[in-house]
């Protein structure tokens, strides 16, 4: 069997090259050349380029649970160490930098973005120190970018001559990214930002202009007059500066239909080949942006040929297991940029929605990522101000209360170093995750996030509840009406821990609140973090281990279902999984007049068919099947809609021997 698996992976890589070297024009001397390349096809695989197909995508497990990554936001654009988007803003007059380019390199007609990318030298960059911070900080996945607005590519890319292997580093930075992270085992992602929308329409047109007054008025800039000859004798010797800055066109043009969008798929195709686990765009996937810029992935366009092409090569290349994640901003929501609810809820099913310095308002049906930085994006020495620890975990305890992760920027000075007082905030929250982390990793939300009592959130798991004090109430006395007893989700609470301290915890669960007795002082100055024990360790139809092909997740419901959610299906072959250790398992689900059918498979073999229309029955919480006498040991349940009726899934009670 071993050889045959071997086989199949010697086989897939094959077809892998190939079909990327045969879809490819060459030129004569051997160049791909960038500007007439054909469109990209899918690579062949599970997914088709289409969103009904995409919406059977799953959030692999190890992004669930890691909830905190890291991310190194950095590039040719953090020399002048003067904030982002200089390769933009150096070439619009009067703007600080354009100013800042004058007085420290010149005019562009003179100086260009060219000539900054071989300022570049990452010679403080130290990759090993960098990882050590992150798992140091509590981070479980790395996330480096590998291209920005500026089209200039951080890996030894093969659609794009202007990258940090010919010019700068002189390294593939990516690469080497890459095989710190896996020498670490942290999950390795990649950021890619030059898309049309931004690149072509957003940063090309302003590379083409020139003054319009003082002494420079009317003279080009070097993007309109510099070119391969002219780089003889310079650090960029060799290279087209078409390449880089493109050609001249309106703004107005259609990003999406211009000969970049084409080379774009390419280099995000090439990008693949580090076998990043998540791929994130800064780009909107719908029809408008948060701020309505004109950036847009297009819905129809680019965004179904990347996620397809991604998830087919990622499986490829990982054996057949599912574990790629794709973020794109702005799916689903009160930031929905989508035209109709029904195009922002089959998106948010296919991707892992992420939203730029934005949390949720509530929770989501599906996991989704933030992303903020302690500092600016990119570097600025004019206000080097950072936020500090407890601006960190108030912000990843505010996301994963709502099922979210956070992706946490950690500014790079021009040649990579990070500051001391960085590194510092970095170790801080690493000492609060080691001692609290326990109700942050791994966890899912609770019923509701966030207590009407105060600044109290929530998350359960492994059958606990653990519930976070961002701020510790000068009343000693607190009540807390989600913990009630007879709630819908917790059941009777035998024991309250405070992580951190060594003092018994004082409560009385009543039928209006759970009243707690608090120590004098918090144990924690940053959040204090108590873990609740109690007897309702039930399996919600969301955590951990359980797993499904086409069923809708539907939250926030308040019909008195487990933990306020359900997954529903009208599809009949919708599948769920979940794999337990024990005697026997109950489903717990909905009864109603008019609903379902439900197959139910124990260890591959068909055990029954349940039927959820129960007449004028109608409950929520029921147990509708229920298997006795298994072997003691692992088991594994399939659930299966057997119908074209309304089926529901709340979650499974798993019995244990005595």
């Amino acid at each position: 069997m071993k050889m045959k698996k071997n086989l199949l992976t010697v086989i897939i890589i094959v077809l892998f090259t190939n079909t990327t070297l045969s879809q490819t024009k060459i030129d004569t001397i051997g160049k791909f050349d960038i500007w007439n390349l054909p469109a990209l096809q899918v690579y062949p695989g599970a997914y088709e380029a289409n969103w009904e197909s995409l919406s059977k995508y799953e959030a692999p497990d190890w992004f669930r649970e890691a909830k905190l990554g890291i991310w190194s936001h950095w590039n040719p654009q953090s020399v002048p160490e003067v904030g982002g988007w200089y390769a933009r803003w150096m070439y619009i007059q009067g703007d600080r930098r354009y100013e800042h380019c004058l007085e420290n390199y010149g005019h562009p007609s003179e100086f260009g973005y060219k000539d900054l990318c071989a300022l570049w030298t990452a010679e403080s960059w130290d990759p090993e120190a960098f990882m050590k911070m992150a798992l140091e900080a509590g981070g479980k996945y790395f996330v480096a970018m590998a291209n920005h607005h500026d089209n200039y590519d951080s890996w030894d890319s093969k659609y794009q001559p202007w990258n940090a292997v010919n010019l700068g580093p002189k390294k593939d930075v990516i690469g080497i990214w890459k095989k710190t992270a896996d020498k670490y085992e942290m999950p390795f992602g990649v950021s890619v930002h030059a898309s049309p929308a931004r690149t072509w329409g957003q940063f090309m047109p302003h590379w083409f202009d020139s003054d319009t007054e003082g002494p420079k008025k009317g003279v080009p800039y070097d993007a309109a007059t510099i070119t391969f000859a002219d780089g003889k004798g310079t650090p960029w010797e060799g290279l087209d500066p078409k390449d880089l800055y493109g050609f001249p066109h309106k703004k107005e043009e259609d990003p999406n239909q211009s000969p970049y969008a084409d080379q774009f798929m390419w280099r995000v195709d090439d990008l693949l080949k580090y076998n990043p686990a998540l791929l994130y765009f800064d780009e909107s996937v719908g029809v408008n942006g948060i701020v309505d810029l004109g950036v847009k992935m297009g819905f129809g366009y680019l965004a179904p040929q990347i996620a397809a092409n991604y998830y087919n090569k990622s499986m490829a290349l990982n054996q057949g297991k599912q574990i790629a994640v794709l973020n794109m901003k702005a799916v689903g929501g009160k930031h929905n940029s989508l035209s109709t609810p029904e195009e922002a809820e089959i998106v948010s099913r296919s991707l892992v929605e992420d939203s730029e310095k934005i949390i949720e308002g509530e929770i989501e049906a599906y996991p989704f990522q933030t992303d903020d930085a302690i500092g600016p994006w990119f570097f600025d020495k004019r206000n080097p101000k950072y936020r500090d620890a407890k601006w960190v975990i108030h912000t990843l305890i505010n996301n994963v209360s709502k099922n979210g992760n956070l992706l946490l920027g950690i500014p790079q000075r021009a040649q990579g170093n990070v500051d001391r007082e960085a590194i510092e905030i970095c170790k801080n929250v690493g000492a609060w995750l080691k001692e609290n982390g326990e109700g942050i990793y791994g966890s899912r939300p609770f019923e509701v996030f966030k207590s009407r009592a105060g600044n109290f959130y929530f998350t359960r798991k492994d059958g606990n509840v653990y519930m976070f004090f961002l701020t510790w109430p000068e009343d000693r006395n607190v009540e807390i009406p989600e913990l009630a007893k007879g709630g819908a989700t917790i059941g009777n609470i035998s024991k309250m821990e405070l992580l951190g301290a060594g003092e018994k915890i004082k409560f009385e669960q009543g039928n209006e609140s759970l009243n707690i007795k608090l120590p004098k002082n918090a144990p924690n100055k940053i959040a204090s973090v108590f873990k609740i024990y109690h007897d309702k360790t039930w399996i919600n139809d969301d955590d951990p281990g359980v797993h499904y092909f086409g069923w809708i997740h539907r939250v926030n419901r308040n019909k008195g279902e487990f933990n306020n959610d359900v997954y529903e299906s009208y599809n009949p072959g919708d599948r769920c999984t979940f794999q337990f250790e024990g005697t026997g398992i109950d489903l717990v689900a909905n009864v109603s007049a008019g609903m379902g059918k439900l197959m139910i498979i124990i260890d591959d073999d068909f055990d029954s068919i349940v039927e959820l229309d129960r007449g004028a029955a109608c409950g929520v919480q029921q147990i509708v099947y229920s298997s006795e006498k298994l072997k003691p040991g692992k088991h594994k349940i399939e659930v299966i809609n057997a119908d074209n009726k309304l089926a529901l899934i709340d979650a499974f009670i798993v019995k244990k021997s005595e």
